[in-house]
């Protein structure tokens, strides 16, 4: 009996009836369409292969964000925003050295490489330490030193006649080296207040050093740089001029040491920084067969540090999606137990997924870090068309008639395609990138398999032949489910009860569900317990800066000076850790700040110095052995005063490289360490809001990886407010156009709308939250969970109940299926995506056989 009978069928059904009825009409015909359609998945498959997979967070935002702009920009006129990295870690200091070289020999003979340092040479400042200093100290100095030589002279004169200490002043006055005014004394005039007692056993050295740590406190140089470019003592106390001074990129004890260069690519560039990986890795692993650091761990750290991540996504994208197969395999086998079953639905949604890959690779080039994880979730809706067509035609018995199938099904299975390609064609609204393309290519892929389906599951069950076993579904003219007369009502009470609670605890539960905001909750598990080479203590700086960037050096001087003054502030907004918090900004830097400051008012101040040490080494021979212990010292002194001003010219590539530009420029970049929760997107985006206000009047842009999170949380939280109701809307208009009357309409829209708030009072009360990753199926969900609710109504008068309903469950589990693939994920992001569909699909199919399957009293 055809289910279909009776019921009108619109032009569009009758063309697809004829084209169907055509195709199957003769075997020859099938045949040819199976293998044409087999030939397009071979050559969609070696096209779609040749997809890039970009795992960059940045990827997944509009290029008009602020963060993606300012990240942009710095590579634009940099190369490469961060540097490579590489760290070797061992006890053995010397093998860790050997291996440095190696690696320092190989990324040297790069064409990318700009430049390579594992090593900081100070000796270009050395000679300018004085320069480092304050005024006010280099006058103390000048001050103190010759009270120095003084005390030093008068100690050599010895004590006067009278057995008071000698007046320096009064025998050489205050110009040093003028005359004695002899004739002053014989007038009688009254003798200057004897100088203080020497400081007893005055320290040199221990002078110079405070004055150095004093300069450390004001930022041009750090205390440890400072250190080295000053002058210190050996063991016997003298002054070792070495010639030369600086130190590698290496931990305090030597356990690691660090090699870092500049990139013409940056590491954004995925595919780029997965080869430099893999090529220190080939190095590595050559170096160690030669019997060199055999036991050093060996790690590409910071920014070109994407491969871990970038092989988890992929790895669990392909995982997943084999998973996926697997189940929905079992699905379909255990639910039809027949394999004709398998070969009528997996093989259009074979050819489906190869063409959907083509399709995407034509459009986009590339799969994002959301868009990576689509064909597990496909393949679990795709197979929902081959699904239901093959229960209908299954239910005829042995012998086929596909139009009347196809004539009596046509109607739901568009709507519900239509529903969902429209939900999903409601993300190309987004603000969200990552939302548009998952929807642009989901929507397609939803259509071609429906098209496929269509066309493939015919003409294979019409090459196959009759059924051999023929199996029953359902009762003619006793659709619903059959209960004694007498439970009738009561059940009908407790269903209604059962709904009205079920829509109370979504609607206690819903409010509680929230956005995550810790961004480690969103990473890979193997990548958050894995050892990496603890290398931040290694650059004399802070492993991760934020960049400052600007067209105009004076606005940037301006902000890099406002910047300054958050040093001493906590950052308004930070979050609570559970641990006191300290300013946001550690320290700040550019090239303005690395160079002495007042350098022409230093010179003229440090001018005096060099006459002052060499009158004081020339009396030396003749002063006390207090006084020539500083000997070195005071050679050391004229040998600083006699440096000229620092020019930029003089800076040690190490000190220039991090704000020069393709261009030469190195004027318009400045760096800040901040000491912030970079896990915290809430903390993220108070640091955006601090940096808007301190850029505020000038066009400097804040370039960080980091910053990505605020804005992506930012386009996030906005479209997630808008569209749900978009796809709602749509939904909405599918289904009136096919049911036609407000009543099922509304009936079915309830259904769906009490599907979706239990799943958000679920989600609210488990708690499962939402994110970046999971919010994307979001409109996916509200398509697919309407489906049940689509082909029950139609069913619910129709002899075909049982095998739609039947249909319906397995159509349901095998996109359960799809996307329980991801949670064998390692990535969590991409494992809560496998959460939420799992929840929400089961909980708005289990709510549409809860409120539309018809309840019958039984008839004797």
């Amino acid at each position: 009996m055809n289910p279909g009978a009776g019921r009108p069928s619109g032009p569009f059904t009758r063309i697809v009836v004829r084209q169907v009825a055509w195709l199957v009409e003769r075997r020859e015909r099938s045949a040819s369409m199976i293998v044409l359609a087999l030939l397009l998945a071979g050559v969609s498959l070696l096209y779609g292969a040749q997809i890039r997979v970009d795992t960059d967070l940045r990827a997944l935002l509009p290029k008009t964000a602020p963060s993606v702009v300012a990240l942009d920009t710095i590579e634009a006129r940099k190369g490469s925003a961060e540097r490579l990295v590489v760290a070797v870690e061992s006890p053995d200091e010397q093998a860790n050295a050997i291996m440095i070289d190696e690696l320092a020999a190989e990324v040297s003979s790069w064409s990318e490489t700009s430049g390579v340092s594992i090593h900081r040479d100070f000796t270009p400042l050395r000679d300018h330490a004085l320069y480092f200093l304050e005024l006010a100290q280099i006058d103390e100095l000048r001050e103190t030193l010759t009270d120095q030589r003084k005390q030093a002279v008068a100690g050599a004169l010895g004590p006067g006649l009278t057995g008071d200490p000698i007046d320096i002043e009064a025998i050489q006055g205050d110009d040093w080296d003028a005359p004695t005014d002899q004739a002053a004394l014989d007038e009688g005039a009254p003798p200057s207040t004897p100088p203080a007692a020497a400081e007893p056993g005055f320290d040199l050295d221990r002078f110079l050093t405070e004055q150095r740590e004093a300069a450390g406190a004001h930022g041009q140089l750090s205390n440890k740089e400072l250190q080295l470019i000053w002058p210190g003592e050996n063991e016997a106390g003298e002054i070792v001029w070495e010639p030369r001074i600086g130190e590698p990129y290496a931990s305090e004890t030597g356990d690691i040491r660090v090699l870092q260069a500049s990139l013409s690519i940056p590491a954004t560039d995925v595919e780029f920084a997965q080869e430099v990986v893999a090529r220190i890795e080939a190095r590595v692993a050559a170096a160690k067969a030669r019997g060199v650091a055999v036991d050093a761990r060996v790690e590409v750290v910071a920014a070109y540090d994407v491969s871990k991540e970038v092989d988890t996504i992929v790895r669990d994208a392909a995982r997943a999606t084999w998973i996926s197969a697997t189940l929905i395999i079992a699905v379909l086998g255990l639910g039809f137990w027949s394999a004709r079953a398998l070969v009528l639905v997996l093989v259009p949604v074979a050819v489906s997924m190869a063409v959907t890959l083509a399709v995407a690779t034509a459009v986009y080039g590339e799969l994002n870090a959301l868009t990576v994880f689509l064909f597990a979730v496909l393949l679990g809706m795709g197979v929902d068309f081959g699904v239901h067509l093959y229960a209908q035609r299954q239910a005829q018995g042995r012998d086929a008639d596909w139009p009347a199938v196809v004539s009596a099904n046509l109607r739901p299975l568009t709507a519900t395609m239509l529903t969902t390609v429209g939900c999903l064609v409601a993300l190309r609204l987004a603000e969200f990138q990552a939302f548009r393309e998952f929807g642009v290519i989901s929507a397609l892929g939803v259509t071609i398999c429906f098209v496929f389906a269509l066309v493939l599951v015919p003409v294979i069950d019409s090459l196959l032949g009759p059924l051999r076993r023929v199996t029953r579904v359902g009762r003619a003219g006793t659709p619903g489910l059959r209960v004694p007369a007498k439970l009738l009502r009561p059940l009908q009470v407790a269903r209604v009860a059962l709904l009205v609670g079920l829509a109370v605890f979504g609607m206690l539960g819903a409010p509680k569900l929230g956005f995550e905001r810790d961004t480690r909750a969103l990473r890979s598990q193997t990548a958050a317990t894995t050892h990496t080479i603890n290398y931040g203590a290694t650059g004399g700086r802070c492993a991760k800066t934020l960049a400052l960037l600007a067209d105009d050096p004076a606005e940037l001087d301006l902000v890099v000076a406002r910047m300054q003054a958050e040093q001493t502030k906590l950052l308004p907004g930070a979050v609570e850790t559970g641990a006191p918090r300290t300013p946001w900004v550690r320290e700040v830097y550019s090239l303005r700040t690395l160079m002495p400051t007042d350098q022409l008012a230093k010179q003229r101040s440090i001018a005096p110095l060099i006459e002052l040490t060499n009158g004081f080494l020339a009396e030396l021979p003749e002063l006390d052995a207090q006084a020539q212990q500083h000997r070195s010292h005071l050679e050391a002194l004229e040998r600083l005063s006699k440096a000229k001003p620092l020019e930029v010219s003089e800076l040690p590539d190490w000190a220039v490289e991090p704000f020069t530009e393709k261009d030469g420029r190195s004027d318009r970049i400045a760096h800040a360490c901040l000491d912030i929760a970079g896990w915290s997107i809430d903390e993220l985006i108070a640091v955006r809001d601090r940096l808007d206000v301190l850029t505020e009047g000038t066009d400097v842009l804040a370039a960080d990886s980091r910053l990505v999170f605020a804005d992506l949380m930012a386009l996030v939280e906005h479209d997630a407010r808008r569209l749900p109701i978009w796809a709602l809307l749509i939904m909405l208009v599918f289904i009136a156009l096919d049911l036609r009357r407000l009543i099922p309409t509304l009936i079915c829209a309830a259904s769906l709308g009490l599907g979706l708030i239990l799943t958000l009072g679920i989600m609210g009360e488990w708690p499962l939250r939402l994110n970046f990753f999971n919010i994307v199926v979001m409109p996916a969900v509200v398509g697919l969970g309407i489906d049940a609710s689509i082909h029950l109504w139609h069913a619910r008068t129709g002899t075909n109940l049982g095998a739609t309903s039947r249909a319906a469950m397995l159509a349901t589990l095998t996109t359960v299926a799809g996307f329980s693939g991801l949670l064998a994920a390692d990535h969590l992001g991409l494992r809560s995506i496998g959460e939420v569909g799992i929840l929400a699909l089961s909980v708005c199919v289990g709510v549409a056989f809860l409120v539309l399957y018809p309840l019958r009293a039984e008839t004797r």
